[in-house]
């Protein structure tokens, strides 16, 4: 929006200049016109001057010729006056005595202002000469004064003749070439007016304020109006023609048609921008409502996840602390079918209405979906955050009493700085929407809060689930075999195959790292097959190389043995590789008899058909009795390493009672005694002493790799 705000000022701005250089350029226009018309106008007076001037020179030149022969000088002057347009004629000769026409003046040359005596004696130098000056015959006017010189018949200057002229005849001429406006003649000092309109007096008073000089072409305010001005050299000497109109009374038509053109466009572009006003005020109010779309939650005025994103990438780059809470009401949909969606809706109002009045400055809520609230709160304090959540419960549940509806919350919380690390807001999205995952898998509400090393170990978890059946198609589950030592022999009379998990860098897993989530989420069926398979196939590889096999136990999880299709899938497994049952030893824990010893017993009946060997293993990790052991059909029983490791004198007294109890039932019920975990000499002199008939541990071997197993075998 801000964006589009620069835009449009950007685009009224250029209307406005483009307005302002459209006009500016019509007044230059009617500027340059009002001065074309003014300079036509004062330089057609200046011709009509010129030529009256030259007109009045050549006639008093005609007329200075009656003088040479003619001895009444002063009727001759009078005469000249009478006859033409002159005031008064006079006549000066070379010892500067005077005739003047009017008989009644007495003045002497001596009487003649400077100028005049200066014009007369340039006449003596042979120039005839035209000037404007004050009328020696009446201060109070102005007259123009010619003067001539007069010659004898011998062609020698006798003396000068002086003329002067009205001023009136000039000014008919003036009058007819200019048309309106204001016209003085001027010695730069005074002004003599020629044509004046209803400005005169004003226009009179700027120019007395102005430094006017030769051909002056300009503007002057004149009562906040614009005037042109044109000062020209009018022919005579030290004297000016001052021409001052306005366009408005020069060029009328024009003036008015710009005027008219400017207003049109002034009103234009004041509809221009009111339309841009309201087009941009209606941007806005629609940028308001889609921000307002875009950044609420339409139903229950939260944020919405783009605008709470947003804010949160901010308070990152301030460098604020906060937490991050998630909120999700367990058995949500219920209340949808149950309540309605009408009162649903309510409900998530209310909870957003109570959580804002919990909020502090800075802090905000934000719905993510129909029930997932997320919460930015400015603490740090686990105790603090709790206090406040609780307290958000409290208040949501005192107010949501009338839906009569039983709730609970899951509440997941991450703080963006640990004393480990700093988390970014991606990896705090992920870490609290984990948070959340483990506080749904408790029974009761609770808040659970971001535990980096159940992290991990979620993450693990996460890794081998999501490889572990490439794995097994990959065939990176490889069988290794640890020996089982005939304890009256000490030779190996058979192996118990574990599994290793090979990574793609070459790494191994230990089954302890993933048996675990394997019998978690049932996959260890597959394994459990998939083991049995390898164990059949080894066997008949030995029996193909010509090397005796010996037997190989393999464990059998609950999940795989009393799967309903299980005696038909060990039967299609000897049948694929013809293979004898009684190389294979199925291993089963002592957790999966004790639940239904019945059903075991049919299932153990099943598969002892079949020609398999079934061993009960870990027996004395878990419920072990001696009742129990007399009703299962077993082969083998697997003494867990457990026997073996107790450290008091008092201990090991009361296991080798127990041991010798159990392996003298095991050997009256011709039950195979396996001991495991067996670790040092002292291990295998004890269980030997006690009657066992095979070891297995680390004493007597590690486990090995088929090939190191098949050589042993081989060389035995």
């Amino acid at each position: 929006m801000h964006k589009l705000l620069i835009v449009s000022i950007m685009m009224v701005m250029a209307i406005l200049l483009m307005a302002f250089i459209f006009i500016n350029h019509a007044d230059n226009s009617l500027n340059n016109a009002t001065y074309t018309t003014m300079n036509q106008q004062v330089d057609l007076c200046k011709q009509r001057i010129s030529s009256k001037k030259y007109t009045d020179l050549t006639l008093l030149r005609v007329l200075s010729k009656e003088l040479t022969n003619n001895d009444d000088i002063d009727d001759v002057l009078v005469r000249m006056e009478n006859e033409n347009n002159f005031t008064s004629v006079l006549y000066v000769d070379t010892n500067d005595d005077m005739h003047v026409s009017s008989r009644d003046m007495h003045i002497t040359y001596s009487d003649l202002s400077k100028d005049i005596r200066r014009k007369i004696s340039q006449s003596f130098l042979e120039k005839n000469s035209a000037s404007i000056q004050m009328d020696y015959m009446n201060e109070n006017e102005f007259v123009i004064t010619y003067t001539v010189p007069v010659y004898d018949q011998s062609n020698q200057i006798m003396g000068v003749l002086c003329a002067n002229s009205s001023l009136q005849s000039y000014t008919k001429l003036m009058k007819g070439t200019i048309h309106g406006g204001n016209l003085y003649i001027t010695d730069l000092k005074d002004f003599y007016g020629i044509q004046k309109d209803e400005e005169s007096k004003d226009v009179l008073a700027v120019l007395k304020h102005l430094d006017l000089s030769e051909r002056i072409n300009g503007l002057i305010g004149v009562n906040g109006d614009e005037h042109g001005i044109v000062v020209k050299n009018m022919g005579i000497r030290g004297w000016y023609i001052c021409y001052v109109n306005s366009a408005k009374s020069l060029n009328n038509p024009i003036y008015l048609m710009s005027r008219a053109t400017n207003f049109v466009l002034v009103v234009f572009v004041l509809v221009v921008i009111l339309l841009f006003y309201i087009a941009y005020r209606m941007m806005e109010k629609n940028h308001r409502e889609m921000e307002h779309i875009t950044y609420t939650d339409r139903l229950t005025g939260a944020l919405s996840t783009i605008r709470f994103i947003e804010l949160v990438k901010s308070y990152d780059e301030k460098g604020y602390h906060y937490s991050l809470v998630v909120l999700n009401m367990r058995r949500f949909k219920f209340m949808n079918e149950i309540l309605g969606r009408e009162k649903s809706d309510e409900f998530l109002c209310r909870i957003v209405s109570c959580i804002k009045q919990s909020l502090q400055k800075d802090e905000f809520i934000c719905r993510d979906s129909a029930d997932v609230f997320y919460m930015l709160l400015m603490e740090l304090d686990k105790n603090k955050i709790s206090s406040r959540i609780d307290a958000m419960f409290h208040d949501i549940r005192n107010n949501t009493k009338d839906f009569s509806y039983e709730y609970e919350f899951s509440c997941g919380v991450i703080s963006n700085v640990t004393e480990k690390e700093k988390y970014s807001f991606e990896q705090m999205l992920t870490n609290v929407m984990f948070a959340l995952a483990q506080s749904k898998e408790m029974s009761s509400e609770n808040i659970c809060y971001f535990d980096e090393e159940v992290h991990k170990k979620k993450e693990f978890e996460n890794y081998v689930e999501s490889n572990m059946q490439q794995a097994l198609d990959s065939q990176y589950f490889e069988m290794v075999l640890q020996p089982k030592i005939d304890l009256n022999t000490n030779k190996v009379v058979a192996a118990e195959s574990l599994v290793r998990w090979r990574l793609e860098d070459g790494t191994y897993l230990p089954p302890s790292s993933f048996v675990g989530i394997f019998e978690k989420n049932r996959f260890c069926s597959k394994l459990d097959f998939y083991m049995l398979r390898k164990a059949i196939a080894q066997i008949r590889e030995w029996m193909d190389m010509g090397i005796e096999p010996v037997n190989i136990s393999v464990n059998q999880s609950k999940i795989v043995f009393y799967h309903e299709n299980y005696i038909s899938e060990l039967k299609a497994l000897l049948n694929e590789y013809h293979v004898s049952a009684k190389y294979i030893t199925l291993e089963v824990l002592e957790s999966t008899v004790i639940e239904d010893i019945e059903m075991f017993n049919q299932i153990l009946y099943e598969v002892r058909r079949l020609g398999f060997s079934i061993s009960l293993d870990d027996f004395g990790s878990g419920y072990s009795s001696l009742n129990v052991l007399s009703q299962l059909q077993i082969d083998e029983l697997k003494i867990d390493r457990i026997f073996l490791h107790t450290n008091s004198e008092i201990g090991n007294q009361k296991t080798k009672w127990i041991l010798e109890s159990i392996i003298s039932f095991a050997k009256k019920s011709h039950i195979l005694v396996v001991v495991e975990g067996v670790e040092s000499n002292q291990d295998d002199l004890f269980i030997k002493k006690l009657g066992a008939d095979v070891g297995q541990g680390y004493y007597y071997g590690r486990p090995l790799s088929v090939s190191s197993f098949s050589d042993l075998i081989r060389d035995k």
